[in-house]
């Protein structure tokens, strides 16, 4: 049996990456309507950021003991812990934000048509986030 070329092609392809797709468009549009509701003076976002700090250190310590293991190098590993805590801080705190402010005000993010142009953000970013996962080692200098 011959195997497939094209990618695509492949039909196992969509099934694994389109909910990933989704999920992580839906995380940006939420953080990106977070930044609107921080711009416009959110109430009560200083009572939740404790919350956020410790969100942002669960996913730090969980990136550190998930990629520790035999063979890794330990400032690697550190250094992506680092990012994931704080891209999850971020994340986490922003896209909560987000849905709160979305939930209280919808009409200064569906009726303004800003969602839309969110959304397309989310998603461009998203693409983007995916390419460059799949082909980083196209665009790292050669060591």
């Amino acid at each position: 049996m011959a195997a497939r070329t094209s990618r695509l092609l492949d039909t196992d392809l969509p099934t694994r990456t389109v909910p990933a797709v989704v999920a992580c468009t839906a995380a940006l549009t939420a953080a990106f309507v977070g930044v609107v509701a921080l711009a416009e003076g959110a109430p009560g976002v200083t009572g939740r950021l404790p919350v956020y700090v410790l969100a942002g250190a669960a996913v730090f310590v969980a990136a550190l003991i998930g990629g520790d293991g035999p063979g890794t190098d330990g400032v690697i590993v550190l250094a992506r812990a680092a990012v994931a805590g704080v891209a999850g801080f971020v994340l986490l705190g922003l896209g909560t934000e987000g849905v709160i402010h979305a939930l209280a005000a919808p009409e200064s993010v569906v009726a303004t048509h800003l969602f839309v142009y969110l959304l397309s953000a989310a998603m461009v970013s998203t693409g983007l986030g995916y390419w460059a996962v799949r082909n980083w080692r196209d665009v790292t200098p050669v060591r």
